[in-house]
């Protein structure tokens, strides 16, 4: 993870923005993804293809006065020699998706205007509804909502965030997507303008960008101090039962009156990750409830009693 002035983008912004989602959101990002890259295939094909065209239609010309060749009926209220062909490649692919232009219609004006390259586009409204569908699960599904409204208020997460930071965030939704479901995180680049896409699973560590030995125990430590689970150990192992005595765990609603003092110091080796206490710092706690319970009469007759009664 950059963390270098240098990794910032003029004017002090941030290079990129993390988005950490579910599979629906993946699925929206792909299908847009492979929209936006064939509308952008066909326009930069655009100029090669209509000069094309038009040294075929120079040739065709005594053929098509002659009337020994049939013109495109979709394309003869068009210029094609002087009008943009992506301007025209728009302009039907809306009326195509309007229902006002039949498929076969289509087809046949699109091989005339870009050959062999028409393949890229004969399917569009096949992608277009299976956007308009992924939309719509978007909008219906809780989870997706709750996921979306995460990212528009959290503080935003880039390349300059800290650890912490990644961390929480993909907790909270993971949280959202359950235990059945992946994490994807999505970073989209502001100065290349582009998207790349990392599947995460539950076992995965959030940053794989720790290359030296020094950077990788960095990391640990870092993620060993925060509450969440600790990235990179096994989740078996973390969930082994902790040396508490349930019956010291209440569930009750009483006013507890604790001190508590955090000087305990630790050193983790960076060879074996062994973790050490350091001579002369430690934690201290304390758990005053009962001897302030017993500062009350009653409530010291009643403690009286019931050790008489367990002793006696």
């Amino acid at each position: 993870m950059a963390t270098a002035p240098a990794a910032l983008g003029q004017g002090g912004k941030s290079m990129s923005r993390a988005f950490y989602t579910n599979s629906n959101y993946y699925v929206f990002m792909r299908l847009f993804q492979i929209l936006y890259e064939r509308f952008n295939r066909l326009r930069e094909l655009g100029p090669e293809c209509q000069n094309k065209e038009t040294l075929a239609q120079q040739a065709q010309s005594v053929s098509n006065k002659l009337g020994l060749q049939a013109q495109n009926e979709v394309l003869k209220d068009y210029d094609l020699e002087s009008t943009d062909y992506y301007q025209i490649f728009l302009d039907l692919v809306d009326q195509f998706l309007q229902g006002q232009l039949e498929p076969n219609s289509f087809d046949e004006a699109m091989r005339v205007m870009f050959g062999i390259n028409a393949y890229r586009i004969l399917t569009v409204d096949k992608v277009v509804q299976a956007i308009a569908k992924n939309i719509q699960q978007l909008i219906s599904d809780a989870r997706s909502v709750d996921i979306l409204d995460l990212f528009t208020a959290l503080p935003a997460v880039h390349e300059q965030s800290t650890l912490r930071s990644h961390i929480a965030y993909r907790m909270k939704v993971e949280a959202l997507v359950g235990a059945d479901e992946h994490v994807f995180r999505i970073d989209y680049l502001y100065e290349s303008q582009t998207m790349t896409i990392q599947l995460l699973r539950r076992e995965d560590i959030t940053l794989d960008e720790a290359v030296t030995e020094e950077e990788r125990w960095a990391y640990y430590v870092g993620s060993y101090v925060m509450f969440e689970p600790t990235e990179g150990v096994p989740r078996l192992q973390q969930s082994r039962p902790r040396p508490y005595l349930s019956r010291h765990l209440h569930a009750d609603e009483c006013d507890y009156a604790i001190s508590s003092r955090s000087n305990l110091e630790i050193k983790i080796a960076v060879n074996t990750y062994k973790l050490c206490f350091l001579t002369g710092t430690e934690d201290t706690y304390a758990n005053h409830t009962r001897r302030a319970a017993l500062a009350d009469p009653a409530a010291k007759e009643a403690h009286d009693e019931q050790w008489e009664a367990r002793t006696g």
